[in-house]
């Protein structure tokens, strides 16, 4: 409570320009003491004339004006210490009290005046510890002569009253002078001790302020070291990834071009469409390996929806079964109760097929995969993978998920398959762990969140659905329109995005459904979609893109496809961008 109503007037008394701390405690101190001698002082004369009942002597009207001098100079030396000159508000302070007491020793003499030495304490100690140590000598020295003129009045006064030994007027010169000779020394000695102690902590700040800009300079080397050696590991990363993508990429372009060499062997319709199978098959594959690499740089976005295991791992299982050789067994189990998880369709498959082919890369031929899904604690869903390959070293095992890692040789791999598997699955609030023995196989096992699945959430597709496509490659929205259009989808086309608009400004009370590229000519791809939602706020959009802004997917009623993608894959993701709309009502009502 005192703090609070007194830290107001402490803050005003400290708030004077001084550049250090000492001289701003001295400021504050010496204020608070000018202040108390300016307003007392007067206070006490009128109390005294009050009680007085004999008139003002001329000795009296002596010690008046001394009073009004030293109160004159302490408001005056608060106004200079308000304005940061504090050793000068002193001296003209010290300088006044020591001229009242030569007043008051001349007029009474030394004996008179021996029972208030408040002006003379103040003198020396104001002296001492705010002017300095030479100062304090010299004051000493005024003090004595001041004793010793007092003492000479006092003598003279004895010697006009015909006094028997006038000289005992000057007897309590010598015991003065020698009590505030160990005063001095006293305070001598504190100053100089204060005083050295000040100067060895500014010693000490100058030195770790040299320290400090030392530091600072090492740190800003270490961090344009750190900065150098993060660069260099970067271009040697992105060297490591160009290897081993170039080798996946590599490959498939060998595949595509030995299925296209067909062409030349044969004309059989049937070898010819066999051809064309593994030409998307290898599309397929180019598209897996652009994902990963969106997925490691954390620039793809997820596109989460309730999966049926069952269904999805019966789909991959024949993916599996090309990836493998023709003597491994592969086995996928997936129990009623643990059929449902939430995660990215495309995800999910990426993270299979990366699991397996670290399985396929450590099997013999003949070896086996297995796929079994369980339920675990809490309503998670446990999916394990096994094969019987030649298991990893404890060293390997721990550095497993690490990027760019991997005992494959050079430019057989990129090192990011389980480095991704791991982000994916730590994404979805999952866990997973790796067991492996060497020449014993290995078992990765990742736990999800499970999602609980009731009968009747299938809703059936709505047919004739008014439809606008937005698409500047003329082949590919054509091949897109025919695939629609089989599939009860009545398809308006735009081949620009100011074609777009004008449909949609005209069409929105219509149109049900917009299929969109997101990148149309120099168009900026969110101001793009932010001016169809403008004309279509409630219409469903459903977006295709080979990456997309992070925040895309944000919103209600967009959905997004990753290029490349196949025509049946643009229209089941309409299909299901459908039905979630429509399932939406259902499930708030």
């Amino acid at each position: 409570m005192t703090k609070t109503i007194f830290r107001p007037a402490i803050g005003w008394l400290r708030d004077i320009p001084f550049g250090d701390e000492t001289s701003r405690g001295n400021g504050v101190a010496l204020q608070l003491l000018l202040f108390m001698i300016g307003i007392t002082l007067p206070l006490i004369w009128p109390y005294r004339i009050a009680v007085l009942t004999n008139p003002l002597t001329f000795a009296d009207w002596m010690d008046l004006g001394g009073d009004v001098l030293v109160v004159a100079a302490a408001w005056a030396g608060i106004v200079k210490i308000r304005r940061g000159k504090v050793e000068s508000a002193t001296r003209l302070f010290v300088a006044t009290m020591l001229l009242s007491l030569f007043v008051t020793y001349a007029d009474r003499g030394l004996m008179n005046a021996m029972l208030d030495q408040t002006y003379v304490v103040l003198s020396i100690v104001l002296g001492g510890l705010v002017l300095g140590r030479r100062t304090l000598w010299r004051l000493y020295g005024v003090l004595v002569v001041l004793f010793a003129v007092g003492a000479g009045s006092d003598v003279l006064r004895l010697s006009a009253h015909g006094a028997n030994h006038p000289l005992m007027g000057a007897v309590n010169l010598l015991p003065l002078a020698l009590s505030y000779l160990a005063i001095t020394l006293v305070l001598d000695q504190c100053v100089s001790t204060l005083r050295g102690s000040v100067q060895s902590a500014e010693r000490r700040g100058m030195r770790l302020a040299e320290t400090n800009r030392v530091l600072e300079e090492e740190i800003a080397a270490h961090r344009k070291s750190r900065e150098q050696l993060i660069h260099a590991q970067k271009v040697e990363a992105v060297g490591r990834l160009a290897g081993g993508v170039a080798h996946d990429f590599n490959n498939i372009l060998s595949v595509i071009e030995g299925y296209a060499e067909v062409r030349e062997d044969s004309d059989d319709p049937a070898v010819l469409r066999t051809a064309l199978y593994g030409v998307a098959a290898a599309a397929r594959r180019g598209a897996a390996i652009s994902r990963k690499l969106l997925s490691f740089g954390r620039r793809d976005v997820a596109r989460v929806e309730v999966i049926d295991l069952r269904r999805s791992l019966r789909d991959v299982k024949h993916v599996l079964r090309q990836l493998f050789s023709h003597a491994t067994t592969l086995g996928v189990e997936v129990a009623d109760d643990a059929r449902y998880i939430r995660f990215d369709p495309e995800q999910l498959e990426l993270m299979i097929l990366n699991i397996a082919a670290n399985a396929r890369d450590a099997m013999q031929p003949d070896g086996r995969f297995d796929i079994r899904v369980v339920p675990a604690a809490g309503g998670r869903v446990r999916m394990t993978f096994r094969d019987d390959g030649h298991g990893m070293p404890e060293r390997v095992r721990q550095e497993v998920f690490e990027p760019f890692f991997t005992t494959k040789p050079a430019h057989a791999g990129s090192g990011l398959g389980l480095a991704v598997v791991r982000d994916l699955v730590r994404d979805s609030a999952g866990t997973i762990e790796v067991e492996s023995e060497e020449g014993h196989g290995t078992t990765i096992v990742i736990e999800l969140p499970g999602v609980p699945r009731h009968a009747g959430d299938d809703l059936s597709q709505a047919p004739l659905v008014q439809t606008l496509l937005v698409e500047d490659e003329d082949i590919l929205r054509e091949m897109w329109r025919k695939r629609l259009e089989g599939d009860g989808f009545l398809v308006m086309e735009a081949g620009s995005a100011a074609q777009a608009l004008r449909l949609a400004a005209e069409f929105a009370h219509s149109i049900e459904l917009v299929i969109t590229d997101l990148r149309l000519g120099d168009n900026d791809p969110s101001v793009w979609v932010d001016d169809l939602r403008l004309l279509m706020p409630d219409t469903p959009l459903l977006v295709v893109s080979s990456h997309f802004p992070p925040t895309i997917a944000q919103v209600d009623g967009i959905a997004i496809l990753h290029k490349p993608c196949s025509p049946d894959m643009l229209v089941s993701e309409a299909t299901r961008l459908l039905e979630g709309v429509r399932r939406a009502p259902a499930l708030t009502s």
